[in-house]
């Protein structure tokens, strides 16, 4: 027997016929719709997520302004949670707190009490915090006031939120974001504001502006974290299609025998960075390491300190922290971003600024709008009273004859031709409204309403006119980055080389620095030839006066014979430069370019060199590179085909890369090239006698130089 359901007529209609199947794949449709659109996946127009776009209305609405007194974070955000965002507190905490801390590149939230610092920090609770916004925040807020944007109902139509906020700054770009939901990802990097304001106004000027201009003006990312860009690879894809892989890496100094961390990458938590470094001591890879401690404090900020054992470098500490740690990581920036109709999609920088002009375009044209109707209607009513004032004993006797006011009213409208609006403001008027004085400040008041309804209208009608505006405001609004901590934190070094790579951003890395690398004078990497790396700074020089410092970043594992460069024609010498040390490139129309490496970025088994020193001309070309002490008692032996001459290094001057050097052979008469030139830290000497070394104006000598011979 089987049962039946009997439904009454009356609710048939309630019914669902549908499957289990259906309803479920229905159900998780509308939740990834929603995860989405609504919770993981900020806005291409004014760069919020639903959650902070809330918060900050809330606190906007609370009058939480700079200079007012701050409130309770517990009670702001119970109050977004009961009125706008019915999610959990700990999660709008957890916004407003990522908003107030000190590595945002711009802080929208001014924040009262332990709030996050460094990466990782987690703020006190939030009923020991106090917020309200700062001043970059208000200005996201500060149009609100001016039905700039659309409202709409909240969840539970108690109340109306807006769709967006009227943003005076793309707040996408400059703080950057990071947000997960069904299907799509989003990592946004920060930039540096004044850089995307300038952006802004140039895109605003010139909408078709090239790739080249628009890398020129935001040349890469600027996070609060600080850190180092490395190398230029992804920088212009990221920048021209919102999609680009680029490498990022700490700031990691050598004191001593220390290794001493002051910057992480963005994303990177200082305990994640401890947690592995104390792994890899553990299982021996880092055997070099005696000691950490962390050293970070809220007055001087991040400072974690990695000791060498005694008989192992710091520098090759220092390479395998940013080879095995997270300390040099890949940044994969993905422009995803919510469309007008909330639909998430790819954008390129260009577009996202478009999308924000576009978004300031609308608050212009929204609140001159509303100003435009609020001007109209008062402009009537003036004109109204201003035809009143004409004749105002009549208008006196037209109300004092009158029985009711809808007599009064009829007979003002019959009487002067005004309609029943201004009718009613003329009844509504105050005696005092009738005097000579308010007659002429009506006049003034009707010739103010006159221009600014004219300024209105051609803001409400033309797109050029609202340009200008636009483009004045951005300008005003670009003085709330004027402050020193608006400076570049991040430093974009095109010429140094990654250290690591990685399968993937989270997973294991490979080790690219191997302590054996050795660098003979022939120009090859080899793990059995030439000076360890470990014990100095490596260096090349090519005939035509390109030199190059490396530290072996880039090279595989085990692996031999690699040339120092990708092309190593004319390669005159290369070699391990102690610490300390100075390499002299000498040139054969006789000069002389001491270089100190420190001044020098080094460069990976990619690099081919920089202009090192600078030549003459035809003919011209390095013919010697003299590793130099900074101490005294050096000497430089330089023979020329007519004579010969000893030069005290201590009077060769330190110059910058790039120079022409300094002379310091003068040439025998007849003769313009130096043949060859050799350093001795013992002095030289001729036959049994030791030859003097001379200043560098001093004269070279006549004859030949071959019997001239390093001192024993």
């Amino acid at each position: 027997m089987t049962a039946t359901l009997d439904i009454p007529e009356q609710n048939a209609d309630l019914v669902l016929d549908q499957s289990a199947d259906d309803y479920w794949n229905h159900y998780q449709l509308t939740f990834a719709l929603y995860s989405v659109s609504d919770r993981a996946i900020p806005s291409a127009f004014d760069g919020l997520k639903p959650g902070q776009r809330r918060l900050l209305y809330q606190m906007h609405d609370s009058r939480l302004l700079p200079g007012n007194k701050p409130q309770k974070s517990s009670k702001v955000c119970s109050a977004v949670t009961g009125n706008l965002h019915p999610h959990g507190g700990a999660s709008m905490y957890g916004a407003a707190a990522l908003m107030a801390a000190e590595f945002q590149r711009v802080k929208v939230i001014d924040g009262q009490g332990a709030f996050p610092r460094i990466q990782g920090d987690i703020p006190a609770a939030d009923r020991y915090t106090e917020m309200r916004l700062s001043a970059p925040g208000a200005a996201l807020t500060a149009e609100l006031d001016d039905h700039a944007v659309p409202m709409v109902a909240t969840f539970d139509g108690e109340w109306t939120e807006p769709t967006m906020l009227p943003a005076q700054w793309p707040v996408l770009l400059c703080n950057g974001a990071v947000g997960i939901a069904e299907g799509w990802a989003t990592k946004v990097p920060a930039h540096n504001p004044r850089e995307i304001m300038a952006a802004c106004r140039a895109l605003l000027k010139t909408p078709n502006m090239t790739d080249d201009r628009l890398v020129k003006l935001i040349p890469g990312p600027d996070w609060g974290c600080g850190a180092t860009v490395v190398g230029t690879a992804g920088l212009r894809d990221y920048i021209t299609t919102g999609r680009g892989a680029f490498t990022v890496r700490g700031t990691v100094t050598v004191d001593g025998k220390n290794c001493v961390i002051t910057e992480l990458p963005p994303g990177v938590a200082s305990n994640t960075v401890q947690e592995r470094i104390r792994a890899l001591v553990e299982s021996g890879e880092m055997s070099g390491v005696a000691d950490m401690s962390d050293l970070t404090d809220r007055r001087n900020g991040l400072r974690i300190v990695v000791t060498a054992k005694r008989g192992h470098s710091a520098d090759q500490i220092r390479e395998q922290l940013l080879a095995l740690t997270p300390l040099e990581s890949t940044f994969a920036a993905s422009l995803v971003a919510l469309d007008e109709n909330r639909v998430p999609r790819w954008w390129s920088v260009r577009e996202l600024i478009s999308a924000f002009l576009h978004l300031r375009d609308s608050v212009v044209l929204h609140r001159s709008e509303y100003r435009l109707e609020k001007v109209t209607a008062r402009r009537h009513l003036v004109a109204g009273l201003m035809t009143i004032h004409l004749d105002i004993d009549a208008a006196v006797a037209v109300i004092r004859s009158s029985d009711t006011v809808d007599e009064a009213r009829q007979g003002l409208q019959d009487r002067f031709a005004i309609d029943a609006v201004q009718a009613d403001y003329v009844l509504a008027l105050q005696l005092r409204r009738l005097t000579k004085l308010d007659v002429i400040e009506l006049r003034a008041e009707a010739e103010k309403l006159d221009a600014e309804f004219a300024e209105l209208t051609e803001l409400v009608s033309n797109p050029d006119a609202r340009r200008k505006v636009i483009d004045s405001e951005l300008v005003e609004t670009a003085k709330l980055f004027k402050g020193p901590e608006f400076d570049r934190r991040t430093v974009l070094d095109a010429e140094a080389v990654p250290v690591t790579s990685s399968a993937d951003e989270d997973g294991p890395r490979e080790r690219k620095v191997n302590a054996a690398w050795r660098l003979d004078d022939r120009g090859v990497f080899s793990d059995s030839h030439g000076e360890l790396l470990t014990s100095g700074l490596g260096w090349a020089v090519w005939t035509d006066g390109r030199v190059k410092f490396t530290t072996g970043s880039g090279l595989p594992y085990k692996t031999r014979d690699i040339p120092v460069a990708p092309d190593i024609t004319g390669l005159l010498r290369s070699g391990v430069l102690p610490a300390g040390y100075h390499l002299a490139l000498v040139t054969r129309r006789g000069k002389i370019l001491r270089i100190d490496p420190a001044a020098v970025n080094p460069q990976g088994a990619a690099g081919n060199g920089v202009a090192g020193v600078k030549l003459a001309g035809d003919g011209d070309e390095v013919v010697a590179a003299l590793p130099v002490s900074c101490g005294n008692g050096e000497a430089i032996l330089s023979v020329s085909e007519k004579g010969w001459k000893v030069t005290e290094v201590a009077d060769i001057p330190v110059k910058g890369r790039g120079g022409a050097g300094v002379g310091f052979h003068p040439f025998v008469k007849g003769e313009n090239t130096l043949v060859s030139a050799a350093i001795s830290a013992t002095g030289y000497v001729r036959g049994k006698r030791s030859v003097r070394a001379e200043s560098r104006a001093k004269a070279s000598i006549k004859g030949s130089g071959s019997d001239v011979t390093p001192a024993v």
